[in-house]
């Protein structure tokens, strides 16, 4: 009860918050609800989970008794309405199957995990690097970050370095890389307040840089950049569908948090906090950050049903996930194969537009909340 009024605060209503926990149990206990194998079954080694049905001398079935690759061959692009050579009614796939014979409902069930964990990581990575491209961009601005010329030389060398070894490394490097990156940006800046290289300094114009960035990212069709990015990146995974929509969707939470920050950073409080030695990163992260949740919580909303949506359109073009992974995107694209299998259209179609729609849905109730809460303050 107390989860729920603390939901509501945020002006998510009932029927959306079970929404969204419906979706999330679903993904979580996928293999619970579809699989080709006893959920617990008994062996001669003892009871297991998710044991072979053959080697099993009984156990506990899924709900639905095919996992997401099954292939029933006598039954293939069978529809829903179709007959269907099966044994019984708890073998009928009941949403068909495309034209390998897998299961389409198992299909769905599984693809709301990929669906689930994509969309829930892209939104948190473009989340990262959103919230620190706002600190860089309009708390250190163009002015408050000056290195000398033989530091900034170290430093664009630095980046370049960095960005070629990032693009073309292994994934623990990758993290390695920016790890080093940012302690080498810490130890320029505590240089240049110890013992500078030359007297002269030169402010590095941070909020110009990432102003330009954003007019990049929105001016190139996202479609265009997942084209340049997916080659950079190496064979088709999940890490890589996260990573590109992370870096598309960066842009719009810098540039939601830009106007933000801009307005609380002159406040009296945050002024006098700098006036008592508190560094801009701890007056960031306890004061400033905090007052833009509600920002960030609309921009992450709407960034969820984005990013399924960009992750489905990477998969019915067949470049996002590993192909053998049967995701929502993928069964749309099993449609186009086949003009007549209806339900390979259907079905996956429903559950994108009804994900999509809750998440907007919840995003524009967050906005409109806000927006109540601020109009009753002006009165008062």
């Amino acid at each position: 009860m107390k989860i729920l009024d603390y939901i509501s605060a945020f002006g998510i209503s009932r029927k959306q918050a079970s929404a969204v926990l419906v979706f999330v149990l679903i993904a979580l206990f996928h293999p619970f609800l579809a699989n080709d194998k006893y959920i617990m079954g008994k062996s001669e080694d003892g009871i297991q989970f998710f044991s072979d049905k053959e080697g099993s001398s009984f156990g506990i079935p899924a709900l639905i008794p095919y996992a997401a690759n099954s292939i029933d061959r006598e039954n293939r692009s069978v529809g829903p309405f179709d007959k269907q050579n099966v044994s019984s009614l708890y073998h009928r796939h009941w949403l068909g199957t495309d034209s390998l014979g897998r299961d389409v409902l198992a299909g769905l069930i599984h693809g709301s995990f990929l669906a689930l964990m994509i969309g829930l990581a892209a939104s948190l990575l473009a989340l990262l690097i959103g919230v620190i491209m706002a600190y860089i961009s309009a708390y250190v601005g163009d002015d408050r970050f000056k290195l000398s010329r033989g530091h900034l030389i170290i430093l664009i060398i630095a980046f370049l370095i960095a960005v070629f070894y990032f693009l073309y490394s292994e994934w623990i490097t990758r993290v390695l890389i920016v790890i080093l990156f940012g302690a080498l940006m810490y130890f320029l800046r505590y240089l240049t307040r110890k013992k500078p290289m030359s007297a002269r300094r030169i402010g590095v114009p941070f909020d110009i840089i990432v102003q330009r960035l954003i007019e990049i990212f929105r001016s190139i069709p996202a479609l265009f950049l997942i084209l340049i990015l997916l080659p950079i990146l190496g064979r088709p995974s999940y890490w890589n569908v996260i990573i590109i929509i992370g870096l598309i969707r960066w842009p719009v939470i810098t540039r939601h948090l830009r106007g933000e920050i801009f307005n609380i950073k002159e406040e009296n409080y945050i002024l006098a906090g700098r006036r008592v030695g508190l560094s801009d990163l701890h007056l960031y992260l306890r004061y400033v950050l905090p007052l833009t949740m509600s920002p960030i919580i609309i921009v992450t909303a709407f960034g969820f049903s984005s990013a399924i949506l960009l992750e489905s359109t990477l998969s019915f073009l067949g470049i996002g996930v590993p192909l053998d992974q049967v995701t929502w995107g993928g069964i749309l694209k099993e449609a186009r194969i086949d003009f007549s299998s209806w339900w390979l259209a259907l079905f996956p179609g429903i559950c994108i537009y009804l994900l999509v729609y809750l998440f907007n849905a919840i995003g524009d109730s967050i906005n409109e909340k806000l927006i109540n809460s601020q109009v009753s303050i002006n009165r008062n």
